[in-house]
């Protein structure tokens, strides 16, 4: 069995493991030790995102040929969190102006998934974010849709300096 990490062979000798889960489990917290974070793993061609590796607790290691392990360093995370939360922000903006109503309730649909990744990483003034979910809870009623676009710019505006700031690391 070969195993490659971000596209690297690396050595792999089990220690007496027997499924693919228990070399993840080791590989995953090597990683971790190492600064990175466990992405997604391909098995023979067959991809799996990181949260979704159950299934290859009964995969015997005598059966695969071939390990593909993607990792991110925290500072690749956290670049990509803060491009997805500019892009939702940005795209609120565009059916804000264009009033969209279709764009402003799938947007609406998609705020738990990014209230997720504000809460990790993108930092806010006190309150900001509490706000912001309030006025998102439908932004398609059109309550006070320039309140929302001020607040969405604010947090374009936050995202970019944050984007700048890891550019430089």
């Amino acid at each position: 069995m070969k195993i490659f990490v971000n596209g690297k062979e690396v050595q792999f000798t089990p220690h007496g493991e027997k499924y693919i889960s228990e070399v993840l489990v080791g590989f995953k917290s090597w990683l971790e030790k190492n600064g990175f974070y466990l992405e997604s793993v391909a098995v023979d061609h067959v991809f799996y995102h990181a949260g979704n590796i159950t299934e290859l607790a009964v995969k015997k290691i005598d059966d695969v040929e071939k390990i593909e392990v993607t990792a991110l360093s925290k500072l690749e995370i956290e670049f990509i969190q803060y491009t997805l939360v500019r892009n939702y922000f940005s795209a609120l903006i565009k059916a804000i102006d264009g009033k969209n109503q279709d764009a402003l309730a799938n947007l609406a649909s998609q705020y738990d998934e990014i209230q997720k990744t504000l809460s990790l990483n993108v930092k806010f003034a006190q309150g900001d974010e509490n706000k912001l979910e309030l006025m998102l809870k439908n932004p398609s009623d059109g309550d006070n849709p320039e309140a929302i676009k001020n607040a969405a710019a604010s947090i374009v505006k936050l995202c970019e300096s944050g984007l700048e700031e890891l550019k430089k690391c």
